[in-house]
């Protein structure tokens, strides 16, 4: 038929629970019902961008473009209709293709829809597998697994859930145990056996299930590895195969509705033939191919092979100039989710670039990935600016040389050409290039400091790759949430969103998102949970992805928190390395004097708690320097105070006295009480040394000011005042920040000079 069109849809079935009865006892009533439901809901289905399709007696069948439209119009109706008598509803929403014919609808997928509607509480809202799949990505949804019936008519396997969230009530598994297969799985192949042949249907279920393993699930979205094309040229030529793979899956990837292996991971199994991989990265197609280079001609070819079916489901081959790549490029893309099945929109216009500015940026693109120092940096940045000089609309080129310049700590210069990349995304109308844009906008605001502005552009960068359902594009986000909120001191909400993350990019198989969210949950169990262990355990499964996989960039993410998690557990030398392993690896990255340093200084805090004050003392000489050259008072401020300390422990009290007196002289005017206190104290200290007249008001003034005041500072006023309250606070502190070792390392924190004072003057004075 012409008017038969086939498309991805959303739909939803809604059943009014006790209307048989309400119709058989009160037949006008029931009408009167059901002409109160179409009135109230219409308007509701419009508002969502739904279609009205037909009503069914008493329930309505409904489609959405989108699952979010479905599921937000599904919940505005529950809402509305809680409290209106005789008007109570069940809600069933599935997602698939389905075949439109004029104004109905048909199809499995719809019949799905309206079968697991009953699985729904009254009032409430089930969904399917792929539905939820859809709501895992937004931290606003809360769903629970509700059972895998045998839905009658069916023929594939449905994992049904109920919205839990949004003061929806849940299903209780009771009320629906008799429509729930009790081991998940659908035995009816045994019942189209026969009993009789229960043995032998037994043992073809086992060999069926085994044959499925690793393969991705027909209920479930599509899932493929694109295998990086093989370079059958020259050994320089590498980058257009790494480029046009990484661009590849990316375009495939962004559909929404598929999932895809990185390209990080196929790259682990690279021993492995290509079923192999298939089952290791739990896709169910492969598509491969190679490329060759002779002159300015390529040759390209690709083939999409089912590993289920184990048969070839489409090849091609080109042989074409340059220029003509990019338009073969989105070809092969448009093949796959084509053969697969999966809807995906055409309509928005990305650019195309220049073929030779897209070459530079391919180079760029390859180089960076492989990134090993500073030197390289540069390369990457000056074939990008040549590839910008060409094309002056290649955002992704733009957007790229930013990520660069914010990596080496360069904010404003990043931030102009995220600002041009933005620009240029809203001349061309490229909805991915724009929410990548805003995407680094908001990381650049969040560096800032500037956290309600980051947050207003993380939103509209949301809002566009859910739109665009790009699930890489969402799950980077969620991270950049989790960061965001980790900033707000809210870590209950940072961590939750670095789960979703977490999920999502587990699902995708991208092992660089999954190694950043392990860093996020790091970082919650070490604030909220005081776990140091279990943070360490999170901080070193990212680190192995990181090392593993050559993402260099991303190592210091892991590194330093591994570093200061040492610490708490005592593993100062350890720590030690870390640190020292972390300054040479922003030294080899381009990072800012100032940032490095700034490792250096926190290796230098741990040589003091160890007792090596000359080793600490010769950083803070070397960091006194670079803050000086930069004028960075707090800095100045900082190195003058530790100096002081320094000094003063290591018993060379004239020189401990005149840095001191410099900070002294430096913090007048400056709101830093933590700073304050250290510089008065060990003033105080040194006068005292020297049989001077002490003063104590003004140190006592700066205490009223002053927390988390730690084990040596409360020692040295223990001796500064003579108040034993001091060295039992002193006394207490040491306790705590050694309940978490292992005795190995508590003994030897125990005996480091200033610990093994305190517990001495403790035994003494307080025992």
């Amino acid at each position: 038929m012409s008017d038969t069109k086939r498309k991805l849809a959303a739909i939803v079935f809604t059943d009014i629970v006790g209307f048989t009865k309400l119709s058989s006892k009160n037949e006008p009533a029931a009408l009167a019902l059901l002409e109160k439901q179409r009135n109230l809901l219409k308007p509701l289905v419009e508002k969502n961008n739904g279609e009205w399709l037909k009503e069914i007696g008493d329930g309505l069948l409904l489609s959405f473009g989108t699952t979010r439209d479905a599921v937000d119009c599904a919940i505005e109706i529950q809402h509305l209709t809680k409290d209106i008598e005789s008007l109570d509803l069940r809600i069933g929403i599935h997602q698939g293709e389905v075949v439109f014919q004029g104004s109905d609808v048909v199809g499995d997928d719809v019949n799905i829809a309206s079968r697991i509607e009953p699985f729904a509480a009254n009032g409430g809202i089930a969904i399917s597998g792929r539905v939820n799949s859809s709501l895992e990505r937004d931290p606003d949804f809360e769903t629970k697994y509700v059972g895998t019936p045998n839905l009658k008519g069916v023929d594939q396997e449905v994992k049904v859930y109920c919205i839990t969230s949004h003061e929806l009530p849940e299903t209780n598994r009771s009320d629906v145990t008799a429509k729930l297969d009790s081991k998940g799985f659908q035995w009816n192949l045994k019942n189209s056996i026969g009993i009789a042949a229960s043995t032998i249907g037994l043992f073809l279920i086992v060999n069926f299930m085994f044959l499925r393993i690793g393969i991705a699930d027909e209920s479930e979205v599509p899932s493929i590895a694109i295998l990086p094309l093989e370079n059958k040229g020259a050994e320089e030529d590498e980058f257009y195969a790494y480029g046009i793979s990484t661009d590849l899956i990316s375009d495939v990837a962004s559909a929404g509705l598929i999932r895809v292996a990185s390209l990080k991971e196929i790259e682990e199994l690279k021993d492995l033939n290509f079923k192999e991989k298939a089952k290791r990265l739990l896709v169910r197609y492969v598509a491969q191919g190679s490329i060759w280079k002779r002159d300015n001609i390529f040759q390209l070819s690709m083939e999409l092979y089912d590993t289920k079916d184990e048969k070839v489901l489409w090849s091609e081959r080109w042989q074409k100039d340059w220029a003509e790549i990019p338009q073969v490029r989105d070809l092969l893309s448009d093949n796959i989710l084509n053969i697969l099945r999966v809807d995906h929109d055409s309509s928005n216009p990305v650019h195309v670039s220049n073929p030779e500015a897209y070459e530079y940026y391919l180079k760029a693109k390859h180089k960076y990935e492989k990134l090993k120092n500073v030197d390289d940096l540069e390369i990457v940045r000056g074939l990008l600016n040549k590839a910008i000089e060409i094309d002056d609309d290649l955002i992704v080129a733009k957007n790229l040389i930013g990520n660069t310049y914010s990596s080496t700590g360069d904010g404003d210069k990043a931030m102009s050409y995220y600002t041009a990349a933005l620009k240029k995304a809203e001349k061309l109308g490229d909805d991915k290039g724009l929410a990548g844009s805003f995407h680094n906008i908001a990381d650049y605001y969040s560096d800032e400091g500037e956290l309600d502005t980051a947050k207003l552009y993380l939103e509209k960068a949301l809002d566009l790759y859910m739109a665009l359902n790009d699930k890489d594009g969402m799950g980077n986000v969620y991270i950049s949430f989790a960061t965001h909120y980790w900033q707000k001191k809210d870590l209950e909400t940072a961590v939750e969103y670095d789960k979703k993350s977490l999920k999502l990019y587990e699902e995708l198989g991208d092992l660089k998102g999954v190694a950043i969210n392990l860093v996020g949950i790091g970082i919650y169990f070490s604030d909220v949970k005081k776990d140091n262990y279990e943070a360490f355990n999170y901080y070193q499964r990212a680190q192995n992805i990181f090392e593993d996989n050559g993402y260099k960039t991303q190592i210091p993410y892991s590194l330093q928190n591994m570093a200061s998690t040492e610490i708490n557990l005592g593993r100062f030398e350890s720590a030690l390395s870390n640190y020292g392993k972390l300054a040479k690896l922003y030294e080899e990255l381009g990072y800012g004097e100032k940032r490095v340093h700034s490792i250096f200084d926190m290796k230098a805090y741990v040589m003091s708690i160890t007792g090596d004050h000359e080793g600490a003392s010769a950083i803070y000489e070397n960091g006194l320097e670079l803050y000086e050259k930069l004028d960075n008072k707090e800095g100045i401020l900082y190195s003058l105070n530790n100096l002081g300390i320094s000094s003063y422990l290591n018993e060379d009290y004239e020189m401990a006295l005149e840095y001191l007196e410099r900070a002294n002289e430096l913090s007048r005017g400056m709101e830093s009480p933590g700073h304050a206190l250290t510089t008065e104290l060990y003033l105080k200290l040194c006068y005292q040394h020297f049989g001077q007249k002490i003063d104590l008001e003004n140190i006592q003034n700066i205490l009223k000011e002053t927390e988390n005041i730690g084990y040596k500072t409360n020692f040295y006023l223990y001796q500064l005042f003579g108040n034993k309250m001091y060295l039992e606070s002193a006394y207490d502190k040491i306790q705590d920040r050694t309940k978490q070792m292992r005795d190995e390392f508590k003994q030897k924190f125990m005996d480091y000079p200033i610990p093994n004072k305190i517990i001495k003057e403790y035994g003494r004075v307080v025992s």
